[in-house]
């Protein structure tokens, strides 16, 4: 990201200090002043010292945003910069800024598979959906997509309230997977969000069948957005004994895997037929969506060539996981989330 506006905003109260400054300084620096005149025009200014106080306005300045967990998987507070070490290509990167806000406004897109698989699965999945949607907080924005063999936008960006549960009414399930060209739209729908946090959250077993769009493609739309993915997969359970007498879908779990990784999210597991505490669930999935720590730093190669360059943030607990996107573009004007 390039802090053009807040640089600019510093230049000129540094420029207003610098000419108070320096006319205070004048007859120490050998300028000279026009007596007959009362403004007190500065007449000449010598080059040195111009060079010496020159700005540089276009600063790049990566934000990385960092969730970390413990071992049991618990979101884990209380964390200052010099617990984290952040690199770009390799090479340490000097931590700028930093920064821990614990009640992040979230703008939230929801996918739900609704393909011919998804059959059986489809109830549990809606109530998680439903279970996520109510639980947002009243600074919150969630859009709400269904996909098979089209994308069908349930509402666009709306606040959770009473009338999140009737937008589920009459959701059916049928046909092909393009899940790689739902990815897509909610891709360009996140363009009108109003908070700086962005997250899609997919409801799926991870399988795309019939989309126009590549997983290729998908990779570098997500590497060039700002957006985080998490994923909810929906298994068949080899254990119930409904689903063994069924055709079984079971997860791809790799497939949700890397959709979630390369952006910094996170995947869970659930399966078809179990009971499970979806509010909970919910509770957990929004709880660490509203927090983050974010690290800023100025790249030691300030060459803007629009080449990948990968970050890895490490952090001096080894027994806890950091999860981050895993790089930026150089040359495009993109926040690392």
């Amino acid at each position: 990201m390039t802090e053009t506006t807040a640089i600019m905003t510093t230049h000129r109260w540094w420029s207003k200090a610098l000419v108070a400054a320096c006319c205070a300084a004048a007859p120490a620096a050998g300028w000279t002043q026009d007596a007959g005149d009362a403004s007190g025009t500065v007449e000449s200014v010598p080059d040195e010292t111009l060079d010496l106080f020159s700005l540089q306005v276009d600063v790049p300045l990566v934000n990385v945003t960092a969730t970390v967990l413990d071992l049991s998987g618990e979101y884990v507070e209380g964390l200052a910069d010099d617990n984290f070490s952040i690199f770009e290509d390799g090479v340490e990167q000097q931590v700028a800024f930093f920064s821990h806000d614990v009640n992040v406004p979230v703008s939230l897109g929801i996918l739900v598979d609704v393909s011919g698989s998804m059959r059986y699965k489809i109830q549990q999945s809606l109530q998680t959906a439903r279970e996520v949607a109510m639980a947002l907080s009243p600074d919150d924005e969630v859009f709400i997509v269904t996909f098979a063999d089209d994308s069908n936008v349930l509402t666009d960006f709306t606040r959770s309230g009473p009338h999140i549960p009737e937008i589920f009414r009459g959701v059916r399930t049928g046909g092909d997977t393009h899940q790689f060209d739902a990815i897509g739209l909610a891709l360009r729908m996140m363009e009108n969000a109003r908070h700086q946090k962005k997250v899609l959250l997919l409801l799926t077993d991870g399988f795309d069948t019939r989309s126009r769009l590549r997983i290729e493609d998908v990779d570098e739309l997500l590497k060039e957005s700002e957006v985080l993915v998490y994923a909810i997969g929906i298994d068949d359970d080899d254990e119930d004994p409904e689903v063994a007498r069924r055709t079984r879908y079971h997860v791809y779990h790799y497939m949700l895997a890397r959709l979630t990784d390369v952006t910094g999210g996170r995947a869970f597991r659930i399966y078809t037929g179990r009971r499970y505490a979806l509010q909970s669930l919910a509770e957990i999935l929004l709880e660490e969506l509203h927090q983050q720590y974010t690290l800023s730093y100025y790249p030691t190669n300030p060459v803007l060539d629009q080449t990948w360059r990968e970050i890895r943030v490490r952090l001096d607990d080894p027994s806890a996981t950091v999860r981050h996107r895993t790089g930026y573009y150089s040359g495009d004007p993109v926040r690392v989330e």
